[in-house]
């Protein structure tokens, strides 16, 4: 099989393909495509992550990270944290900046640039435990997440009648 110079993958970018499972650590390339499967200590320009793909292992993004797919342990990124519908990040995640799309789910600490380390972590609650929750707290109401301690402005709220 021969090579042409159109096959050839752009010099400092990695593509984990689909069925493929990747042991090790990732270091310097500037774009990271996963959607196989990827175990190891990870430090990128920009990340995205299929929805077939999954990491497990530290993750630190320089600029922009954006998963549709699964994530295990922790994820840093110093720029834009996009987490699609669907998503499942189990972990602690720090972010610059972050926008979250209804259905993405995460587990664990999460804390936005310029909050202390050694604060508490935010508990954000998934909405099929959303009844858990109410059961635990004895109310109807759900436990309140702190926008602001997290670098977020809250925008329109709706109330459900």
């Amino acid at each position: 099989m021969s090579a042409t110079v159109n096959e050839l993958p752009e010099t400092n970018q990695l593509f984990v393909g689909e069925g493929v499972t990747v042991k090790g650590a990732v270091l310097t390339a500037d774009t990271l495509v996963v959607h196989g499967v990827l175990e190891g200590d990870i430090a990128v320009g920009s990340l995205f992550v299929g929805e077939t793909g999954i990491i497990k292992g530290r993750i630190d993004v320089a600029e922009k990270a954006e998963i549709l797919g699964q994530v295990f342990e922790r994820l840093n990124v110093k720029g834009l944290l996009i987490l699609r519908s669907g998503c499942r990040v189990d972990g602690n995640v720090s972010f610059g900046t972050l926008q979250i799309e209804q259905g993405a789910s995460i587990t664990g600490g999460i804390s936005g640039a310029g909050q202390q380390r050694d604060q508490q972590p935010q508990t954000v609650v998934k909405p099929e435990r959303k009844e858990a929750a109410r059961a635990a707290n004895g109310s109807s109401t759900l436990p309140r997440v702190d926008l602001a301690a997290l670098g977020l402005a809250p925008g329109p709220v709706s109330a459900a009648s």
